[in-house]
């Protein structure tokens, strides 16, 4: 994705990297942004009680979020490791959701014991 415009975040000048939820982000205001949401809806995709409606647009957002993130690693030529370990972080994490989201029950399951070990990870990598 060829994204030349600047981050439409509030007072930021970097040059937009990707087009998320209909906003051209920088790779930092891009990381932020999937994060908070993920945090969000990670508590919500937990939750057994949700209408068809809401799971259909959790995995909306899933999906894109997944996409983008493998976009912006593979079209960012300069990126550190702390940058592909965050891009990282939001793929495996989205595809966790998307697990649980598929299939509450099992996936909850299967991935109790994962989900403890990501968030210590992901709370330590944010504080870095």
């Amino acid at each position: 994705m060829n994204v030349r415009n600047r981050c439409s975040a509030h007072s930021c000048a970097d040059s937009a990297v990707t087009v998320f939820a209909e906003r051209e982000l920088c790779l930092n205001h891009f990381v932020s942004r999937c994060y908070e949401d993920l945090e969000r809806l990670d508590r919500r995709g937990r939750n057994p009680g949700q209408n068809n409606g809401e799971i259909v647009s959790l995995k909306s957002f899933v999906e894109e979020c997944s996409r983008r993130a493998l976009e912006v690693s593979l079209s960012c030529e300069h990126l550190d490791n702390l940058q592909r370990g965050r891009l990282l972080d939001i793929l495996l994490w989205a595809s966790e959701l998307f697990l649980v989201l598929r299939a509450p029950r099992v996936a909850l399951e299967e991935t109790s014991v994962f989900s403890g070990t990501h968030r210590a990870k992901h709370a330590a990598s944010r504080r870095s």
